[in-house]
């Protein structure tokens, strides 16, 4: 996907996609986003796709370099799914905060997946439940962040097992009902809910899932 042409922009949002895709998952999703008046919204990819999820760090913290260069922005507003929620935290656990605003993960096994152990790959391993290097991401979860982080996820996600595992301690965190993994992209409640995080609206405890009616959301 093409990033935005370089113009100023105070809150700059990258969009992180999840293991073994590329950011072409956020096309119906930045569209969304774009109109409801969210402006300067890149994406990223990162690889090779079994590699290790620091070195996706690394290129994520060179994406966020880029964008704030591209936008004249001190800082980024980072929305990772899947595994992205993953490498974004990865990315404020090697560099810090000085450069993102706030982080909002979309059905991410911040706890690991039963279902890691099915695939090959470094990254995969890595988001086993206990793997030694989810483990030292999480050592210090109950402390206060040093950004808002926010944990969107649904208690219907077949890809993390368990589903609480996207549950993480000192985040705020909004559990939808009725949306697959996958869907959680296409989901107009969540979209609601990150275009109100990065704009800064009231959050509404009731969203139009845009399929079929209302859905509660509770934390």
């Amino acid at each position: 996907m093409r990033d935005p042409v370089p113009a100023p922009c105070t809150k700059p949002v990258i969009l992180v996609h999840g293991v073994l895709v590329n950011d072409g998952v956020w096309f119906g999703f930045r569209r969304d986003l774009i109109r409801r008046g969210i402006h300067g919204v890149f994406t990223v990819n990162y690889g090779p796709p079994y590699a290790d999820i620091e070195r996706f760090a690394i290129q994520l913290g060179a994406k966020i370099d880029a964008v704030c260069v591209a936008t004249g922005a001190k800082r980024v507003v980072l929305v990772g799914h899947s595994m992205g929620g993953l490498v974004s935290r990865a990315y404020l656990r090697r560099f810090g905060a000085a450069r993102v605003e706030r982080i909002m993960t979309i059905g991410t096994p911040h706890h690991g997946s039963v279902l890691a152990w099915s695939y090959p790959g470094r990254c995969l391993a890595q988001m086993r439940p206990g793997n030694a290097w989810l483990v030292e991401l999480n050592r210090d979860e109950a402390r206060p962040p040093p950004i808002p982080i926010t944990s969107l996820w649904s208690r219907h996600d077949s890809m993390v097992a368990p589903q609480t595992s996207s549950e993480l301690a000192g985040a705020e965190n909004v559990a939808v009902v009725g949306v697959g993994h996958n869907a959680l992209l296409n989901d107009r409640g969540i979209v609601d809910l990150v275009v109100q995080a990065i704009t800064g609206e009231v959050r509404i405890r009731t969203v139009d899932s845009g399929s079929g009616g209302p859905r509660n959301i509770g934390r």
